[in-house]
């Protein structure tokens, strides 16, 4: 089953119901009366039965959909079935879930919900860091697992070191380095075809990695070198980013005893955070004697990430650096990847993308629209998800406090009444004028977003587009690059992700 139809699988909060609803967003004027609308449990979805919910559509033999569902058909097939509200009730007492298919109905929920937004988040993270590590990070909760108050107290404190436009001329020489090293790399294996197709992502991670380990660590891990060591740092943080996906989704969104009895998968996740906790604070350290042996007088704008979160807190800089890892590798590498497949399979829009990186543009306006449109396919996260504080009514239908309120924007963002040529790689789109038919902006802005809405967006945002700009250029100055095979499939458990064989082939470009 997938992450998105099993986050249900969340405690329910209750609240007082309150008697109007009233919604102001984009200049319009939502207010319903709660006694009007139509009760919760009217909203159109799939059967339930007692304690196992809609389980059983995801069975083998007998399920509708079995148990290997695509996240994609099922939401297609949920909107075209049921309409643009559709409700899942909660697996084993978690938390029920509605889908909303209409941007004007998102908007609605998640603007109000902005005050105060809920996001659910891992709970073995959560007692991983308040419970087992309560005493080492007292009062330090992160961005991943915090809510209210504890996540707006971090957001603020680091905002300041992860925001500021100015770390472009920070980081982009040493992340530019990372992308040469890269392609060298890149050269001396290409040609083992074998090898390329079962380990390209492995290959894509060690790039990754050792770009945000430069940022978050304040430090080059030595992740391409070609004499790797099992023991290396390197490759047991790449080892805890597959493990902390695989065993996370089995904890979260399966049913598991966990939180009575220590089963082997909790045991197992607690060893992978305490292994990136462990490297993390090695590496935070190293940096920080650098730091004491070259002194602090340095102009503000040419300190790093790490200095500054330093300054406020080593607790602060381990766990920014702890979360920069955790969700820097797999989601950087698979986006590099969409990237990399759409082009390849675009010959036309790579010959463009190479006459721009070429003709030393600086304002990289085709690079970007092409990191636009191969995200507006694919997603690294296909839904965004807020937990409601109150009630709200949507499209006539009461939705209590306690609901996990799902914007399917990966699958909105393929419709065809949005996006014309909804399934084309069409980056002009983002640079069309407004009246071309075209148009990216024709559609609502809240149908596609890749790094998430509002003030819980992703933080890492303006890193990592600095990250994968830098490593596709190098690239596509370097190679042309083709993809020789079907077109490339993709699964989701916590993310999105690319399954082999890896059908690129690289040559040097002219």
């Amino acid at each position: 089953m997938n992450v998105f139809l099993l986050n249900a699988m969340k405690n329910k909060s209750l609240s007082k119901s309150y008697k109007l609803m009233a919604v102001y967003t984009q200049g319009r004027n939502y207010s319903t009366p709660i006694q009007d609308a139509k009760p919760f449990n009217s909203i159109p979805g799939l059967s339930s039965l007692p304690i196992i919910g809609p389980l059983h559509h995801f069975l083998p033999v007998v399920g509708s959909f079995g148990p290997k569902a695509d996240l994609f058909n099922v939401v297609g097939t949920l909107h075209k079935k049921f309409g643009p509200v559709v409700k899942m009730k909660g697996i084993l007492a978690r938390a029920d879930m509605v889908f909303l298919f209409e941007p004007e109905y998102i908007d609605q929920v998640y603007r109000v919900q902005e005050a105060n937004p809920l996001r659910p988040g891992f709970e073995t993270l959560e007692y991983y860091r308040e419970v087992i590590k309560k005493d080492t990070l007292v009062g330090v909760f992160g961005l991943t697992t915090a809510q209210g108050e504890k996540w707006r107290d971090f957001r603020t404190k680091v905002n300041p070191a992860m925001l500021k436009i100015k770390l472009v001329k920070v980081y982009a020489p040493g992340l530019e380095e990372i992308a040469y090293d890269t392609v060298e790399r890149f050269k001396r294996i290409k040609d083992d075809e074998s090898y390329m197709e079962t380990n390209f992502v492995s290959e894509i991670n060690k790039w990754s990695l050792e770009s945000v380990a430069y940022v978050a660590l304040g430090s080059r891990m030595g992740c391409l070198h070609d004499d790797l060591t099992e023991e290396h740092p390197s490759r047991k943080l790449m080892q805890c980013s597959k493990d902390i996906i695989e065993t996370a989704f089995k904890l979260e969104f399966l049913p598991n005893p966990w939180k009575y009895i220590s089963t082997p998968a909790y045991r197992k996740i607690i060893k992978t955070f305490d292994t990136q906790w462990e490297i993390s604070k090695q590496y935070i350290d190293s940096t920080r004697k650098r730091i004491d042996e070259r002194g602090y007088d340095i102009p503000e704008e040419e300190k790093s990430i790490v200095e500054k979160l330093l300054a406020i807190d080593e607790r602060v800089a381990i766990l920014m650096g702890s979360e920069m890892l955790m969700a820097g590798i797999d989601t950087v590498a698979f986006t590099a990847t969409n990237m990399l497949y759409n082009l390849a399979t675009n010959p036309d829009k790579q010959k463009k993308l190479r006459e721009e990186i070429r003709s030393g543009e600086t304002h990289k306006r085709y690079m970007r629209a092409c990191l636009k449109e191969a995200l507006r396919l694919w997603h690294v996260v296909p839904s965004n998800l807020r937990r409601t504080d109150r009630d709200h009514v949507v499209g006539g239908y009461h939705i209590p406090a306690g609901i996990d309120v799902i914007a399917p924007n990966e699958y909105l963002s393929r419709l065809e009444k949005y996006y014309p040529q909804p399934n084309d790689y069409i980056p002009e789109r983002w640079l069309v004028d407004k009246g071309h038919p075209l148009y990216y902006g024709n559609a609502p802005a809240i149908v596609t977003l890749p790094f998430g809405f509002g003030i819980r967006s992703c933080i890492g945002r303006r890193i990592a587009e600095l990250e994968i700009e830098l490593f596709i250029k190098t690239m596509i100055n370097t190679f042309e690059i083709t993809w020789e095979g079907p077109p490339i499939k993709v699964v989701n458990k916590l993310t999105n992700a690319f399954v082999p064989p890896f059908k690129f082939r690289f040559k040097i470009a002219k």
